[in-house]
């Protein structure tokens, strides 16, 4: 494969990421978030073991182990993002959960007590002025919201930093994306009955979201996004990976009526810079790297 080809599918990757934002949206109209999580997963998990069954047929017990980790925090994740997305606006959403990029590098500063580059600071400080904008003015619905796209985006940092370390530890990357879906769904089918009421959607849009969700926004995003990520480089995937807030705000535009203030506007911008500050990488220095990369629940 070209790195051409890499970075177009990658793209498409980003533009579902962004798009489930909007599915999410209407999905969370008629199924509660567990329950949206343990149904969506469920049918990915489905879909991706059957077509990579003859690759991933004989897991091992670390395999397992690792995916059931993994599994947990991305329930987690998307559980809470579907709560997120009852009291906030998907567009506003999509940027604050993007600060995910600068959690990870702080993340790793603590795990390796080594401060984080001139650059991470910078783009820390950039995307603290996004965030700031957005909760200045802000209801208590709205600040409720704020916290918990940041939670989520918080949680989302520790799955990218564990998936990182397991895949460095030669665990193979299809493998641990498909079996975390399965571990995901069997989470959220457990928590449940004690936070919801099982459901299933109620019209068409419900089923259409649902479906969306599982094959595009999982099945298809999580592993073509680790499929491609060896033939493009750093730089390249980070700033495309960067494009989901855009995305996301475009969609809920143009299908949600979802307009931002000026005020939530420059916050994004802030947002967005700060991501670009973080990610980027010098050109004599883009090289294909191992490093996470990110995406959206």
């Amino acid at each position: 494969m070209t790195q051409q080809r890499a970075n177009v599918l990658l793209v498409l990757v980003t533009f579902g990421w962004g798009a489930s934002y909007l599915f999410t949206k209407f999905a969370v109209a008629e199924l509660q978030p567990f329950n949206l999580v343990a149904i969506r997963f469920c049918i990915a998990f489905v879909v991706m073991y059957a077509l990579c069954y003859s690759k991933i047929k004989q897991p091992s017990r670390q395999m397992l182990l690792a995916s059931a980790t993994l599994g947990i925090l991305l329930c987690a994740v998307s559980a809470v993002f579907g709560y997120a997305l009852q009291v906030t606006a998907a567009s506003t959403a999509s940027f604050l959960i993007s600060t995910t990029v600068v959690f990870v590098p702080l993340l790793m500063m603590l795990i390796t007590r080594k401060l984080p580059s001139r650059q991470v600071a910078i783009g820390l400080g950039i995307t603290l002025i996004g965030i700031s904008l957005f909760s200045i003015k802000g209801t208590m619905t709205l600040e409720f919201g704020m916290v918990l796209c940041l939670v989520t985006a918080l949680l989302y940092a520790v799955h990218i930093v564990l998936n990182n370390y397991y895949v460095r530890k030669q665990l193979d990357g299809i493998a641990l994306g498909v079996y975390q879906l399965g571990f995901g769904s069997a989470f959220a089918f457990v928590c449940m009955p004690f936070f919801e009421t099982p459901t299933l959607p109620q019209s068409t849009l419900g089923w259409t979201s649902l479906f969306m969700l599982a094959i595009v926004c999982s099945a298809f995003a999580v592993v073509v996004q680790s499929a491609v990520q060896k033939y493009t480089s750093a730089v390249h995937t980070g700033f495309i990976l960067s494009l989901e807030p855009i995305f996301a705000a475009l969609l809920g535009f143009l299908f949600l009526q979802e307009v931002m203030t000026t005020q939530e506007l420059v916050g994004a911008a802030f947002i967005f810079a700060g991501m670009l500050v973080a990610n980027y990488v010098p050109k004599k220095e883009s090289v294909v790297s191992q490093e996470p990369h990110l995406s959206s629940p």
